[in-house]
């Protein structure tokens, strides 16, 4: 079954999807002041680690925290015994024993930055799909979301709170109108 709906704002879904930007603004605003911090200048990084998701790393999980960059020139002259060689992609993790790798995790635990970003999956939110296959499309027109979810599971009276929904053609309309 093809349906589609409008999630207001003040769906669970939508408040989630906001909470998960929310935490990744805070995830890279941590990051740009500790490059700035210890005078790291690469732009592309990855931070990692081996624990829950969407939830902050506790004390006795820091030592799954790590960071991988992209290191310029001047990064690898002045962290070069701190770094792991290149991946294939280039990117070279600290290594765990480094200071830089030791305080990066530590202030992690301590400012409660989440490592493991997730968005929510839209499945959890209808009671008839749970963990079965769907093909979702989703766009936001501004404080809410248009949603289009294709499923052999899904029922006809299956509408979570705060979702609306529509006919098909006015999804259509709506991801036509749509801005890029």
């Amino acid at each position: 079954m093809e349906r589609s709906f409008i999630a207001a704002k003040e769906s669970k879904y939508v408040q989630d999807i906001n909470r998960q930007i929310e935490l990744g603004n805070q995830q890279r605003e941590f990051i740009k002041k500790f490059f700035i911090e210890k005078g790291i200048e690469a732009n592309l990084y990855i931070v990692s680690g081996d624990g829950s998701i969407n939830q902050p790393f506790d004390e006795d999980d820091k030592k799954e925290i790590g960071l991988r960059i992209e290191p310029t020139n001047n990064d690898l002259i002045k962290f070069n015994k701190m770094l792991c060689k290149p991946s294939k992609h280039n990117l070279c993790a600290f290594k765990k024993s480094s200071t830089i790798a030791k305080e990066f995790s530590q202030r992690c635990v301590d400012e409660q930055i989440i490592i493991n970003l997730h968005s929510p999956r839209i499945s959890s939110y209808f009671k008839s799909l749970g963990y079965h296959g769907l093909t979702r499309s989703q766009f936001p027109v501004a404080d809410e979301f248009y949603i289009k979810i294709e499923s052999e599971y899904l029922t006809k009276e299956d509408t979570p709170e705060g979702f609306t929904e529509i006919k098909l053609s006015e999804y259509y309309i709506a991801e036509e109108k749509r801005e890029w």
